[in-house]
C-alpha cells in the first residue's frame, strides 16, 4: 500500500513542478518579447532623432555658410562685416554644431 502512494504524492510532485516551470516560461518569454519590442522602438527613435539632428545641423551650417559668402561678396550687395566678427562667428558656430552633434550622438548611440 505505500507505494501507490508514494507514486501519487511523485507524480503529483511532478506535475506541480511542472507547472512551475511552464508558468516560468511563459514569464520569459514574455519578458523577451518585451525586451525585443523595446529594442525595436528605441532604433526607430534613434533613426528619427538621427534625421532630424542632421537636418538642424545642415540648415544650420547652410545659414552660417551664407553669411560668410555674403561677407565675401560685400561690395556687391553692401554687407560688411569685419574680420574679427567673421571669426567669432566661424569658430562659435562650428564649436556649436561639434557639441550638438557630439551630445546628440552620445544620447542616441550610448
Amino acid at each position: 500500500m505505500p507505494k501507490p502512494k508514494l507514486d501519487d504524492l511523485l507524480q503529483e510532485s511532478n506535475s506541480k513542478m511542472s507547472t512551475q516551470i511552464t508558468k516560468d516560461i511563459d514569464f520569459n518569454i514574455s519578458l523577451n518579447r518585451q525586451e525585443i519590442s523595446d529594442r525595436i522602438q528605441d532604433r526607430e527613435e534613434r533613426k528619427k532623432y538621427a534625421y532630424r539632428t542632421f537636418i538642424f545641423l545642415s540648415i544650420f551650417t547652410a545659414f552660417i555658410l551664407f553669411i560668410v559668402t555674403a561677407a565675401g561678396f560685400s561690395e556687391v550687395i553692401n554687407f560688411n562685416l569685419e574680420g574679427t566678427v567673421l571669426i567669432s562667428l566661424i569658430t562659435s558656430s562650428f564649436a556649436s554644431v561639434v557639441g550638438i552633434f557630439i551630445l546628440v550622438m552620445r544620447y542616441l548611440f550610448r
